[in-house]
């Protein structure tokens, strides 16, 4: 407690250690906060707010049915045409509209009422899945029928994704959005699990209808969780800017603050060197480690067993006063991991760096997702998820496809060994770049969250 016996607000700590993150040190670290209780109660702090304990459990249902849905889209699209390259089209149509749309989808969740915006993103995702269930049960649906949904669905994405990662402010506070990040980490990687899983066993028995159906069924848990949510106490938007003017300031609100610049920055390149491995995955698996579907599955499954134990860790010990160690600890964890994967010849040994790469993966994205939140004003947290939402959705098609075209020209092994490298290099690339090129209002800490609500 400061000497004048008030305390100090949280947003004043932060911004007091910014360049820290630039310095690659933890000025923080003597005086992490205690959360009291241990285990569980820790690793599952955020739930203690009946808002987000809400929205927690009726989006695990709902993620499921989306998993669901996605499997069986894929299948079905493959059954219709016998072509792999439909899937991959199916999955590009519902990614792509958030790169074009996901910053005016975040200007919208500035502007609106977060809880209005994604009671409605979701109830239109609900309308989609119904109608798609209802043209499978016909047996008169197409493959362009699928674009023509999945190019919809993106769409609403574009809207909906930014919102809510706005939302989880409102709903856990600040004190504990790391933990409720690090858990919606969580909760995305047991469904894509579980999902999956699910609708395997409804496509050996059934038909891909009662997937879609059940996706649809699954929306009316998280619509109910948001019709429960109190959100009187969220903060009012003041917008002064609409339209394209909206967009611009966003951008020029990223422009202006040079510690958020740089974290999108590294959040941008790291997933588009970091992330793509896993599309060279079966050919790995084919022509390095002779293990053909078996293994691949193995490395699939470790990946997401390293993202699960990362969120777990993020949600446990996880916390502001530890975000250098924990961004800079996933770049090392993806760099490393993709290198020791690169020269595997051994399934164990590979399966294992696919874990170390998915559990560096999680928590470097995730902390940085948490930091750039806490780090941005009240009435532009939406336009900044936006382009957080944006970056990653044109960063991680874009990675993935040079990935592809350079294994077919070289072999994947080499190109998974650049990318690992190239991962490290170009975050030590951006770090160097922003300890030269310090402006000079970047040398104090940051303004108070009021003097950021005014910027631009």
């Amino acid at each position: 407690m400061p000497e004048n016996g008030t305390l100090e607000p949280p947003s004043s700590r932060f911004a007091s250690e910014q360049n820290s993150l630039l310095d690659g040190s933890d000025s923080g670290r003597d005086r992490a906060p205690f959360r009291a209780g241990s285990g569980l109660a820790v690793t599952f702090s955020s739930l203690r707010h009946r808002n987000y304990r809400l929205y927690f459990f009726g989006q695990l249902i709902s993620l499921m049915g989306t998993w669901m849905q996605s499997t069986a889209v894929s299948w079905l699209a493959f059954k219709l045409t016998g072509l792999s390259e439909w899937p991959a089209l199916l999955v590009t149509a519902s990614i792509v509209p958030t790169f074009f749309f996901g910053v005016w989808g975040g200007a919208l969740a500035d502007r609106l009422p977060k809880r209005t915006l994604i009671f409605w993103t979701q109830a239109a995702f609900l309308v989609l899945a119904i109608v798609l269930a209802g043209l499978a049960y016909s047996q008169e649906i197409t493959p362009w029928q699928l674009l023509v949904i999945s190019a919809l669905g993106g769409l609403v994405q574009a809207v909906d994704l930014p919102a809510r990662l706005a939302f989880v402010m409102d709903l856990a506070g600040r004190e504990d959005l790391m933990n409720a990040v690090a858990l919606n980490s969580l909760l995305f990687n047991v469904a894509r699990a579980l999902g999956p899983a699910v609708a395997g066993i409804l496509l050996r028995f059934y038909e891909p209808w009662t997937c879609f159906l059940a996706n649809g069924l699954s929306y009316l848990a998280v619509l109910w969780a948001l019709a429960l949510i109190d959100v009187s106490g969220s903060t009012r938007s003041n917008e002064k800017h609409s339209g394209i003017s909206s967009l611009l300031h966003g951008f020029a609100y990223l422009a202006n603050h040079r510690e958020l610049m740089f974290l999108f920055l590294l959040a941008t390149t790291t997933t588009l060197f970091g992330w793509p491995f896993v599309a060279l995955l079966p050919a790995l698996a084919h022509h390095q480690l002779h293990s053909q579907e078996q293994g691949y599955s193995l490395m699939l499954s470790a990946t997401g067993i390293g993202a699960l134990a990362a969120a777990v860790t993020l949600a446990t010990i996880g916390s502001i006063e530890r975000r250098a160690t924990m961004i800079w600890l996933g770049v090392l964890l993806i760099s490393s991991g993709l290198v020791v994967l690169s020269f595997a010849h051994l399934l164990p040994l590979a399966v294992a760096a696919c874990g170390i790469i998915g559990f560096g993966l999680i928590l470097f994205l995730a902390t940085v997702q948490s930091v750039i939140q806490l780090g941005t004003s009240d009435h532009n947290r939406g336009r900044v998820m936006g382009i957080w939402a944006m970056a990653l959705s044109g960063a991680l098609p874009l990675g993935t496809w040079l990935a592809g075209r350079s294994a077919d020209h070289w072999n994947e092994s080499l190109v998974i060994r650049w990318l690992g490298c190239t991962c490290a290099l170009s975050a030590l690339l951006l770090l160097a770049i922003f300890r030269q090129t310090r402006p000079e209002y970047c040398q104090s800490s940051l303004p108070s969250p009021s003097r950021l609500g005014d910027d631009g």
